[in-house]
């Protein structure tokens, strides 16, 4: 059984974040250049925040969360997460980007997954009701928790 679900769209304080640091990392290396340093420092920064900027960029559009057999997989190109959803016993709803050790949500009011290993993962799937009710077919012992 292979299912997968859509992080949410960004917006809001993550929009907003994001548009601060993608403005910054653009900008930022103008300073350089008004210096008076030369121009070959400017490109080579110019071109390292382009390249983090587009990571950012497909970090956010290749985001999947999917339920593998037993594991609940996190992948952008390649799996960043995996863990056994029997070893989940709780999920808090309704939390922020800055709770969870393992963020890889894309919007504000996503979900705390709490494993007995302690790899708290904070994720945002854009069905939260569906993906609850997966969770709980494979794990009926986790405990659902509102903030």
């Amino acid at each position: 059984m292979n299912i997968n679900f859509k992080s949410k769209k960004v917006e809001g304080l993550f929009l907003q974040l994001y548009i601060f640091l993608f403005t910054t990392l653009l900008i930022f290396p103008f300073i350089l250049l008004l210096e008076k340093n030369g121009l070959y420092p400017f490109i080579i920064i110019e071109c390292i925040f382009i390249v983090i900027i587009l990571l950012l960029i497909v970090s956010i559009l290749k985001l999947k969360i999917s339920i593998q057999g037993n594991f609940l997989v996190v992948k952008i190109i390649f799996t960043v997460y995996k863990t056994d959803i029997n070893k989940i016993y709780k999920v808090r709803k309704g939390e922020t980007m800055w709770s969870g050790f393992n963020k890889f949500g894309t919007a504000t009011n996503g979900l705390i997954i709490l494993t007995k290993h302690r790899n708290d993962l904070y994720i945002t799937p854009e069905n939260e009701e569906l993906f609850l009710n997966q969770l709980q077919k494979i794990n009926p012992k986790i405990i659902l928790e509102k903030k």
